[in-house]
């Protein structure tokens, strides 16, 4: 999430960047980043209470791998822009070649989205609908990137999911301070080589789609 996190924000303000001044790209960029903050934070408050009146087990774990997926859904939907895009301006090589690295590099986020309810056994319907919030968006974004593709919409997409990848990281870590300090759970060896290798694989994934 930390990868992708700083993925987006990079991509959202280099795109910001390019936009024509009266668009006011970075102005657009981070509005939409504090929206999806404020708006997936709320959701979660409003997920957890209804969790919680059910009395459902497992619910924080179950409220967070659907924000992770919601956070993921909206990342993915700015890369089917992008594939959208791609096949706009004439290039098939390299929508395909999108296509592929997104592909290999969006099975990495699955881990991501199923780690909270990991130890709770969840269904395949459950995986099946996390699966689909975070990889349909994807379908759609290339759909909308190549019917109707604008550098202003791709910007507020990118803010949009930086903002819910921020708030995911956020209400992981409090989730983690729930048992011990965030910077324990960092400091093990386990915790730390995952987060290497993490790093490591969605790095190389991506240099495929660079």
């Amino acid at each position: 999430m930390l990868f992708l996190l700083v993925d987006t924000v990079g991509e959202g303000l280099e795109s910001a960047s390019m936009l024509a001044s009266s668009y006011q790209g970075l102005a657009l960029f981070w509005a939409a980043v504090v929206g999806a903050w404020l708006a997936l934070d709320l959701v979660g408050a409003w997920l957890r209470g209804r969790r919680s009146h059910a009395r459902e087990a497992g619910s924080a774990g179950a409220v967070l791998a659907l924000l992770v997926a919601v956070g993921i859904g909206l990342h993915n939907f700015g890369e089917g822009l992008a594939i959208g895009a791609a096949f706009v301006l004439g290039e098939a090589a390299l929508g395909t070649l999108l296509i592929i690295g997104f592909t290999l590099h969006n099975t990495t986020e699955g881990l991501a989205i199923i780690a909270p309810i990991a130890k709770e056994r969840p269904s395949l319907f459950t995986l099946a609908r996390l699966g689909a919030i975070g990889g349909i968006p994807t379908i759609a974004g290339a759909w909308i990137g190549g019917l109707v593709y604008s550098p202003a919409f791709a910007v507020l997409c990118l803010g949009l999911g930086a903002g819910a990848i921020a708030q995911v990281i956020f209400q992981i870590s409090r989730q983690m301070a729930g048992t011990r300090s965030v910077m324990a759970h960092f400091a093990s060896a386990p915790m730390a080589v995952g987060l290497l290798v993490g790093f490591g694989i969605m790095y190389a994934t991506g240099m495929l789609v660079g």
